[in-house]
């Protein structure tokens, strides 16, 4: 279990890394950003009526939560790193 943890971190970090070299690119930033907008929302017939959201609820809202803090990441670090700026 461990070693998958570390996996993810590690593909965590490459895509943080690679989107954040992206992001600085305004027409396919905006072009990620509405791709994944579209994986974040939660279709009306997929909504959970119930009080306690069911499995495939929840596991969408897991995915939505870190796919919002991987774009939120790679936005930071673009505006954090000044050299990365000047090289593209």
């Amino acid at each position: 279990m461990e070693n998958q943890e570390f996996r993810l971190a590690a593909h965590r970090e490459i895509l943080i890394a690679v989107l954040s070299a992206l992001s600085r690119r305004e027409n396919l930033w905006a072009e990620i950003k509405r791709t994944l907008d579209e994986a974040r929302i939660v279709q009306d017939h997929e909504e959970d009526p119930g009080v306690v959201p069911s499995e495939a609820f929840a596991r969408q809202n897991a995915m939505t939560a870190e796919i919002t803090a991987i774009l939120r990441d790679a936005a930071l670090r673009a505006a954090l790193d000044p050299e990365a700026a000047q090289s593209s």
